[in-house]
């Protein structure tokens, strides 16, 4: 896979749970979006970057997103929806 590709894949990605993030911020709910980007650092040896998608961290809840939103909580259940507003408001019931 591309770097392009892959900038491209995550902007999109971001740009979906940000409007996850603006939905829970109009109930009322903070929410922190995450990007992960883990370096490996050895001596005389390159490692690239692996990236692995952003999530959306809501209290216990834990979104992401693939082909749709992936919803997952402390307590072991996941959700999966199609579209934003469903998913903030599946979250936005299971923080409140």
């Amino acid at each position: 896979m591309s770097a392009v590709y892959t900038q491209r894949a995550e902007e999109e990605q971001i740009e979906q749970l940000e409007w996850v993030q603006e939905r829970l911020a109009a109930s009322g709910i903070r929410a922190l979006l995450v990007r992960h980007l883990r370096l490996t650092l050895l001596q005389n040896r390159y490692d690239p970057p692996e990236h692995r998608g952003p999530v959306l961290m809501a209290g216990p809840v834990r979104i992401s997103v693939d082909h749709g939103f992936h919803i997952e909580r402390d307590d072991g259940r996941t959700a999966d929806f199609l579209d934003a507003d469903a998913a903030a408001a599946y979250v936005a019931s299971a923080v409140s």
